[in-house]
């Protein structure tokens, strides 16, 4: 053979090999990343055996239904795939205290039907039961989640839906401790920087705050209940449009804060048994142009607290058996109270300031105020004369709280009824112009708590002193002393001449 020929030969030969080479090392890479990438084809219902969850996953597409089996399902899992995730009777994920039970990175992810628990305690890495980052579109359903750092946690996250679920966290909430709680315990629901959430018919407890908001707008939470944490039942931090309604916020350390946030309606809730040192039912810092309407705030020890807030509108509320009904600092302005009943209450109203421009009626109709004692000669409904809500001992207790001891004494009592008598012993301008004579049916709150509560306008205890039935005969009594005072004194200096 020629031996040019030869060489094209070999040539030929060795690009030959070459190429089955190259062939055989392609079609192995393609095998391999085949078995490790998403599953090609249309999207599937797979059932899924106890400890198969995390494969799964890593094989779904889009579309996919994963059904969980009963048993215990190894946690945490990862959602990178716009899937369903829903769970068997008796089927539950174990996070096995490490990171989040479920973490969602994709849009438009279901899961619903599952227990969950056993999240991991790191306070920076928001460890929860599921957390959704940057997954716009999910939908939370019927989960039982409980001890966990957080509930649920969402960021950049717009249209979370979140409905029938409970939560149960890792807080003991405790009074004293308060004030001094570890600032990294989790929140229940908890959602930063995002649009457009529902939350509904959904249990919370033993949180540091139930609902936390910050930088969350258009939200819409109604008929959940927030007990039992730490700290506040909600607490919302620069949002703008918000609706909560017919939500029971009860037995937390504070009720709601609703701080820098404008635009807000609090409608038909309930805000119960909050009770101590520096508890409210409603906080406001710093929130305007919001509307308070049909709430009951019953059994707290200040039922709203107001500062640096304007033009808002509390109307129709029932306010009963508080220590404080309503704080307004000097930085308040333009809010507007009408058609609420303020029923056993020591100090139904405490300003900073002597004048004010809030207002305790909107022009027509005032407020209900069981201490009041008004008339109506004329029969209409509205006492003849206006009230101060405002006492003289309320405006000293504001400025000197350890006077709040002698709240029922004689003395307070008489110094009452000279405000009545002498209206320039009034602390405050603050007047309700057209005060109801009777109760206004105030605070419709939410249905589940209805029949709790004693009548408006009747003698339920006050937690902080008693009822009232005793003021006229107080205040006689302290009238009678200051008068053997006033006698004795005046006989010694003529004793003395």
């Amino acid at each position: 053979m020629n031996p040019r020929a030869s060489e094209r030969l070999a040539s030929a030969l060795q690009i030959a090999l070459l190429v089955a080479l190259l062939a055989a090392v392609a079609l192995t890479l393609l095998l391999v990343m085949g078995a490790a990438s998403p599953r090609a084809g249309a999207a599937a219902t797979l059932r899924v055996a106890p400890g198969q969850a995390a494969a799964r996953l890593l094989g779904a597409v889009d579309g996919d239904t994963l059904l969980l089996a009963p048993g215990i399902h190894p946690g945490p899992l990862v959602v990178t795939r716009r899937v369903a995730l829903i769970g068997a009777p008796g089927a539950v994920v174990d996070g096995g205290g490490r990171g989040s039970i479920i973490t969602v990175l994709a849009a438009g992810v279901r899961i619903e039907r599952l227990a969950l628990k056993r999240s991991g305690d790191r306070f920076e890495d928001l460890d929860a039961g599921v957390r959704l980052s940057s997954a716009p579109g999910a939908r939370l359903a019927g989960l039982r989640i409980e001890d966990v750092r957080y509930g649920i946690a969402a960021e950049r996250s717009d249209d979370l839906d979140v409905e029938d679920c409970s939560l149960a966290g890792r807080v003991v909430p405790s009074v004293e401790a308060a004030p001094e709680m570890d600032v990294a315990a989790g929140n229940g629901i908890h959602v930063w920087y995002s649009r457009g959430a529902r939350i509904r018919r959904t249990e919370i407890r033993r949180f540091m705050d139930g609902i936390y908001l910050s930088f969350a707008d258009s939200i819409r939470i109604e008929g959940c209940g927030s007990s039992g944490n730490g700290r506040y039942g909600l607490h919302t931090m620069y949002c703008q449009d918000n609706r909560i309604a017919s939500n029971r916020f009860t037995g937390n350390i504070a009720g709601c804060a609703i701080m820098f946030s404008n635009h807000l309606e609090l409608a038909r809730n309930d805000f119960m048994h909050n009770r101590g040192p520096r508890t409210y039912g409603i906080l406001l810092r710093d929130c305007s142009d919001g509307f308070f309407h049909e709430n009951r705030l019953v059994d707290n020890t200040i039922a709203v607290f107001m500062d640096g807030s304007n033009r808002n509108r509390i109307h129709g509320n029932l306010v009963q058996d508080d220590g404080w009904g309503v704080i307004l600092f000097s930085s308040c302005d333009g809010n507007e109270f009408a058609g609420n009943d303020f029923v056993n209450i020591d100090y139904p109203v405490a300003l900073d300031m002597r004048r004010t421009d809030n207002r305790f009626d909107d022009g027509a109709h005032g407020n209900y105020w069981s201490a009041s004692a008004p008339y109506d000669l004329n029969a209409d409904g509205i006492g003849d004369v206006p009230y101060g809500p405002v006492s003289a001992f309320a405006f000293l207790s504001k400025q000197y709280p350890d006077l709040a001891i002698f709240g029922e004494s004689p003395a307070a009592a008489a110094l009452s009824l000279a405000e009545r008598t002498i209206p320039a012993l009034r602390p405050s301008e603050a007047v309700d112009h057209y005060p109801l004579v009777r109760p206004a049916g105030a605070g419709v709150g939410t249905r589940s708590a209805a029949g709790d509560l004693p009548a408006a306008g009747s003698s339920g205890s006050n937690h902080a002193s008693g009822t009232r039935r005793g003021a006229p005969r107080a205040a006689a009594a302290g009238f009678l002393l200051l008068a053997g005072a006033g006698a004795l004194g005046f006989a010694r200096r003529r004793g003395s001449r």
